[in-house]
C-alpha cells in the first residue's frame, strides 16, 4: 500500500526509527549530490589528458562527423561507434576542452546511478534507505571517482550494463508493450546499449537466455517467439557491429599481445591455472581491495539470496557474467579492472541487497526492532568509510593525478615565457607526449609561444639525433612527460637527461608531480639559475666553523631538483643522482679543491629559501671562501653569487 504524504509525517513524528531512517536518507542524498559537485569540481581542475586519452582525442577531434562512422586506419580505436560519436556531438556543442571531452563519463556516471536506483527499488524492492545507501558508495568509490573524469568509455561500460537491466525490467513489466512489438523495441534499446558499451552486449545475450529459457518453462508459446524475434535482431546487429567495427580491432596482433595474458582459465584445472586466475581475481578487485573482505560475501550472499527467491534479473546477471568469463577463456574479453567497471556497482548492489535482506530475517520483537535497525544500519554505513577521502579529487591533491603526466601546468609555462631564438624539445613517448602537446597548441602547428617561427622540436625514437638537434639550438627547454618510474619503463629518458648534463648546463624549471621540464643551455650566461647566500651564526673557533647557511632562490630554476630516479639503467656512473644537487663548499684561499660543508636534501622552488647546518673542524690556519655549488653544473659564484671570507687564525 502507498503512503500519502501527510501519512508518511505522520509515521515519522510518532516512530522514532522512521525518523532515524528519514534523517539518514536525507544525509545520504546530501553526500550523492556531494560526490557529483567533486567532480564538478575535479573537471574545473583541467588536468591534463594522459596516454590514452591523448591517443583518441585526435581521432575524434580531428574528424568531422561523418567520418566518425569510419573506423580510421592510421590509429584504430577500440572505443564504442556511439562512444565516439557522442563525444564528437559534446566536442562541437561545447568545445574540445579536457572537461567538454571528458564530459560523457560524468553523463554515464549519471544515468547509472538512475538505472542503479530503478533496480533496487523496482528490480529487487530493496527499502529506500538501503538504496541511497548503495548508491552513497557507488558515487563516492573513489575508482569511479578517478575514471568519471576521464575520455574513456568505462563508466559507459558501467552505465549502460546496468541500462541494459533497467530495460529488461520496463520490458517485464510491460512497459514497452505486448507481444512481437515489445520484444522488438527491447531488441533495438539493447542494440542502442551495446552500440555505446562493448560488454553491454554480453548483458543484452543474457537477457534474451535468461527470458527465453522462463518462457519455455511457462510454456509460453507466443511470448518464446517474440523473444526470439527481438534475439534475431539482436544477433544480426552484433554481426554486422563485430566484423564491421569491432573485428579489425581486436585482432590487431599489438591488441592480442596486449592483452595475451588477460584471460580467464576455467578449462584447465591445474595448480598453474588456479594461481593464474587468482592473480586475475586480486587485480580485478583491487578498486575495492580495501574492502574486500566485507563486501565480496556480502555480495555473494544477496546474489544468492535474490536467486532463492527466483529473481529473474538476477538470474539475468548470472548468465552475464557467465558469458564474460566464456568470452575471456575464448580470449574474446579480457579481464581487467578498467575494462570490467560494471562490476563494481553490480557488487554494491547486491551488497545492499543482502542487507536489506538481513534487516528481515532478524526475529520480531521489541528488543529485536533495535538490533533489525542497527546492526544492518551499522553495517550500510560501514562500506561507506574506505571512500570518505574522495573530496581530495575535487581539490587535485597529488595522490589523485597520475604522476609523471601533468602536462598542462608546463605548457602554459613555455607558452607564457619562451623567447625568439629560444626552442621547446617534447620527449618522445610512443607518440603521446606529441599528442598531448599538439591538443594544446593544434594539430596544424610546430610553434609555441608568441614567437616568429617554429620553435618545437618533437621527439623521435633517435634519441642520440635528438640531442644533436638540442644542443645546437644553444638555448632549448627539454619537456619529459610521462617520466615517472615504474608508470613509465623508458630508460632513455634518464639516458638523454645524463647526456644533456654533460653536454652543457641542464636545469629544472618545473617538477608538477614527476613531471619536468628542463632549461638546456652550453652558454653560462644564458643559464637560469641565481641565489643569495647568507651564513647566520657564524662560529669561528679554532679550526672549527659551525654556522647556518640561508639560501634565497632568486633565479627561474628549482635549485638542488629531484631528479628522475629509478630507472635501472645505471650506466652513468654512480654520481648521477647528484646532478643539480646543491652544496655548501669551502675552498682554501684560491684554490678548487674544496670540501662539503653543508647540503640542502629538498628542493628549492622558485621565490622559496632553505637553511642547512654548517659544522666542519680540524682546518689549519688561513683565508678560506664559503661558496655554493651545483653540483656538476656549476659554482654560484660563476652566476654572481659573492663568496662568504672566512679567516681561520
Amino acid at each position: 500500500m502507498r503512503l500519502d504524504s501527510a501519512n508518511l509525517f505522520e509515521r515519522i513524528k510518532n516512530d522514532r526509527y522512521a525518523l532515524l531512517s528519514a534523517i539518514v536518507c536525507v544525509l545520504l542524498l546530501i553526500l550523492i549530490v556531494y560526490s557529483l559537485y567533486v567532480r564538478v569540481r575535479l573537471y574545473m581542475l583541467g588536468l591534463s589528458l594522459w596516454n590514452d586519452e591523448a591517443l583518441l582525442v585526435e581521432s575524434i577531434v580531428n574528424r568531422s562527423l561523418g567520418e566518425i562512422f569510419l573506423l580510421p586506419q592510421d590509429a584504430p580505436r577500440s572505443e564504442p561507434l556511439f562512444y565516439l560519436l557522442a563525444v564528437k556531438i559534446i566536442s562541437l556543442l561545447f568545445g574540445t576542452s579536457e572537461s567538454a571531452l571528458r564530459s560523457f563519463s560524468f553523463f554515464a556516471l549519471i544515468a547509472m546511478l538512475i538505472a542503479q536506483y530503478v533496480l533496487l527499488r523496482k528490480a529487487f524492492k530493496v527499502r529506500i534507505m538501503y538504496t541511497l545507501f548503495s548508491l552513497a558508495v557507488t558515487s563516492t568509490l573513489l575508482y569511479y571517482i578517478q575514471y568519471s573524469n576521464e575520455l574513456k568509455p568505462y563508466m559507459g561500460d558501467a552505465a549502460f550494463v546496468l541500462i541494459v537491466l533497467m530495460c529488461y525490467y520496463f520490458y517485464r513489466n510491460g512497459n514497452l508493450g505486448q507481444g512481437i512489438r515489445s520484444a522488438v523495441i527491447l531488441a533495438l534499446l539493447l542494440v542502442i546499449c551495446f552500440l555505446f558499451s562493448s560488454p553491454a552486449a554480453f548483458a543484452a545475450g543474457a537477457v534474451f537466455i535468461v527470458e527465453l529459457i522462463d518462457k519455455c518453462v511457462r510454456k509460453n508459446r507466443a511470448g518464446a517467439l517474440a523473444v526470439v524475434t527481438g534475439g534475431v535482431i539482436f544477433i544480426a546487429a552484433f554481426v554486422l557491429y563485430y566484423f564491421y567495427w569491432l573485428r579489425p580491432v581486436s585482432t590487431l596482433p599489438d591488441m592480442v599481445w596486449f592483452w595475451i595474458y588477460r584471460v580467464f582459465d576455467f578449462t584447465s584445472f591445474s595448480r598453474e591455472a588456479l594461481s593464474h586466475n587468482l592473480t586475475l581475481l586480486q587485480e580485478l578487485l583491487e578498486p575495492v581491495w580495501h574492502a574486500a573482505m566485507i563486501t565480496i560475501p556480502l555480495a555473494v550472499s544477496g546474489f544468492i539470496i535474490s536467486l532463492a527467491k527466483r529473481n529473474i534479473y538476477t538470474a539475468a546477471v548470472g548468465v552475464f557474467f557467465i558469458l564474460l568469463l566464456v568470452a575471456s577463456e575464448l580470449g574474446k574479453y579480457p579481464v581487467q579492472n578498467r575494462i570490467w567497471m560494471f562490476l563494481f556497482v553490480i557488487i554494491f548492489i547486491y551488497v545492499y541487497i543482502f542487507i536489506d535482506s538481513l534487516r528481515v530475517a532478524i526475529a520480531e520483537g521489541k528488543a529485536a526492532k533495535a538490533v533489525r535497525t542497527f546492526i544492518p544500519l551499522g553495517l550500510a554505513a560501514l562500506l561507506l568509510i574506505p571512500n570518505m577521502s574522495f573530496p581530495a579529487y575535487g581539490r587535485g591533491e597529488e595522490w589523485t593525478v597520475i604522476p609523471g603526466n601533468q602536462a598542462n601546468p608546463i605548457i602554459e609555462y613555455v607558452e607564457e615565457n619562451i623567447k625568439e631564438g629560444e626552442y621547446f624539445y617534447a620527449y618522445y613517448t610512443t607518440d603521446v607526449i606529441n599528442n598531448v602537446l599538439r591538443y594544446k597548441i593544434g594539430y596544424d602547428t610546430h610553434r609555441i609561444g608568441n614567437v616568429s617561427s617554429d620553435n618545437i622540436i618533437f621527439g623521435t625514437e633517435n634519441i642520440y639525433s635528438d640531442i644533436e638537434l638540442i644542443t645546437r639550438t644553444g638555448g632549448s627547454y627539454v619537456f619529459l612527460y610521462h617520466a615517472y618510474y615504474p608508470l613509465s619503463q623508458d630508460t632513455y629518458k634518464r639516458r638523454l637527461t645524463s647526456i644533456l648534463y654533460e653536454r652543457g648546463y641542464m636545469e629544472q624549471i618545473m617538477n608538477v608531480n614527476h613531471t619536468y621540464l628542463y632549461w638546456f643551455t652550453d652558454d653560462i650566461s644564458r643559464v637560469r639559475a641565481s641565489a643569495a647566500l647568507e651564513i647566520i651564526d657564524l662560529i669561528i673557533d679554532g679550526g672549527s666553523i659551525t654556522g647556518i647557511a640561508r639560501v634565497d632562490n632568486t633565479g627561474g630554476t628549482i635549485i638542488a631538483p629531484e631528479n628522475p630516479v629509478g630507472y635501472p639503467d645505471r650506466s652513468d656512473g654512480p654520481d648521477w643522482d647528484d646532478f643539480g644537487r646543491l652544496f655548501v663548499v669551502l675552498y682554501k684561499a684560491d684554490s678548487t679543491d674544496g670540501i662539503v660543508i653543508g647540503e640542502f636534501s629538498s628542493p628549492v622552488l622558485r621565490g622559496e629559501s632553505a637553511e642547512t647546518i654548517l659544522a666542519v673542524s680540524g682546518l689549519e690556519p688561513g683565508e678560506y671562501r664559503i661558496e655554493l655549488v651545483s653540483y656538476g653544473l656549476y659554482s654560484f659564484s660563476e652566476l654572481g653569487t659573492p663568496a662568504v671570507p672566512v679567516v681561520i687564525r
